[in-house]
């Protein structure tokens, strides 16, 4: 007898992309479609691997969008088994979760506070951590759920995931964390391009691997088990088009992007199943004037004018691209421009690396993006920053060198010591007095 399951994730319910109210109620009505398509297909129970929320604290409407939602499930006892990710992650001890879990909604994985024993939940003390785990029984077959809420990488350098999360049987693991791999092999424009994991540090064992976190569509191998990424509900910004056009100098190349949907998994394997939402296109030409306005007039034909359209142009010398908004008659356009040399930082042979540290040089590049409003992101990216451990043995290994320094300089006059204390001092002490991340500290 083999189960058969939904595996949903980055449903990001309460996103009002772009400043866009019904953009939210596209959002829902994903989530909507994703859950009665579950049921129609008569899964045994449904994964949510994170960020079913866009924030930590939604909206009463939101709020009650889900709860209307989840009791689809419910009506027809579909378990429902559900991680946080890092959006809705909180560092309270209740979170929304909590409130659906409490209204007997979802099944909340993970590590707890409080013992959980009931038809699909069990709790194990593993190294002295109470960890829920969530249990399906169909028949003689019963299959276990591990997983946890969505964690730093700095929760990595201290943990190994192996320590906590052992299958005694047929089991699932479910996670909301970039893994390395796969990043690499996926280009993603504005979502995080770091990682908190390797495939390495996935535990063994498992069958199946219900992840969130990337918005696009992935599968590998672990073992002889699968590591799965549906991917969002909706697409999650312009890197996440449906086409892209760019300019090669003669014409527009066609490119392809990813589906938007979920899985179905049955007997561990995982089937796409595809929803029919917003479409994205993105357009890209660096060309003059007079090439921008015959060719973009020749592409209108192939762009629906339901889709949200960025174009980006491209030039030596600025020109007025108001025109733009007259060829296209689409739902939402974005334009963005570069015109002229790209201009660098230079300060006395100073670089924009050597100034800025890279974690201040990513915080400016998300930051100056026009449509930026992740401010979580931010906060969790300099959160992840301070938490990383100081490395002692360096720290130690510098001590040591300058002892050493100090024994070959014992017949020098202090007067002659201070003076080239002084002169390195100048020379090592950096252009600007404090970092971004000591403001913050």
């Amino acid at each position: 007898m083999t189960f058969k399951f939904a595996h949903i994730a980055d449903v990001h319910l309460g996103f009002e992309q772009y400043r866009l109210p019904y953009r939210s109620e596209e959002f829902k009505n994903a989530f909507e479609t994703a859950i009665k398509k579950a049921v129609d297909k008569k899964v045994d129970f449904i994964l949510i691997s994170g960020d079913l929320f866009h924030r930590s604290n939604p909206s009463p409407q939101t709020i009650k969008e889900a709860i209307d939602i989840l009791s689809i499930p419910k009506e027809n006892d579909i378990p429902v088994f559900a991680i946080e990710g890092n959006h809705d992650r909180t560092q309270k001890k209740i979170s929304v979760y909590h409130l659906l879990e409490s209204l007997g909604l979802i099944y909340l994985i993970g590590f707890s506070e409080e013992k959980k024993e009931n038809e699909y939940q069990i709790t194990e003390n593993v190294n002295g951590k109470l960890i829920v785990k969530g249990i399906f029984e169909k028949g003689n077959n019963s299959i276990e759920i591990y997983g946890m809420k969505y964690m730093s990488a700095a929760w990595f350098e201290r943990n190994n995931l192996s320590d906590y999360f052992k299958p005694n049987g047929d089991a699932i693991l479910m996670l909301h964390q970039g893994i390395k791999e796969i990043m690499d092999n996926l280009y993603l424009e504005t979502q995080r391009d770091y990682f908190e994991i390797s495939l390495k540090d996935l535990p063994d064992e498992f069958l199946y691997y219900a992840m969130g976190h990337i918005h696009k569509m992935w599968q590998t191998n672990k073992g002889y088990g699968i590591v799965a990424y549906p991917g969002s509900l909706q697409r999650w910004d312009f890197g996440d088009y449906e086409i892209r056009y760019r300019w090669d100098g003669n014409r527009f190349l066609q490119q392809s992007g990813c589906d938007k949907g979920f899985f179905i998994v049955e007997d561990f394997k995982p089937k796409f199943i595809k929803l029919n939402v917003r479409p994205f296109y993105d357009v890209k030409i660096k060309a003059d004037e007079n090439v921008v306005k015959s060719e973009l007039k020749r592409l209108v034909n192939y762009i629906p004018s339901e889709a949200f359209l960025r174009i980006n142009v491209e030039w030596e010398k600025p020109f007025d691209v108001s025109f733009l908004h007259d060829i296209f008659k689409v739902k939402h356009l974005h334009i963005k421009t570069k015109f002229g040399k790209q201009r660098t930082i230079s300060t006395k042979g100073t670089t924009e690396s050597e100034f800025f540290t890279p974690i201040e040089l990513k915080i400016i590049e998300r930051v100056g993006e026009k449509d930026f409003e992740e401010f979580d992101d931010i906060i969790n990216l300099i959160l992840e920053e301070l938490n990383k451990p100081i490395n002692i043995e360096k720290e130690e290994e510098k001590t040591e060198k300058n002892e050493n320094l100090q024994k070959t300089e014992l017949k020098l006059e202090e007067n002659i010591k201070v003076q080239k204390t002084e002169e390195n001092i100048k020379k090592i002490t950096p252009n600007k007095k404090y970092t971004l991340l000591d403001w913050l500290k």
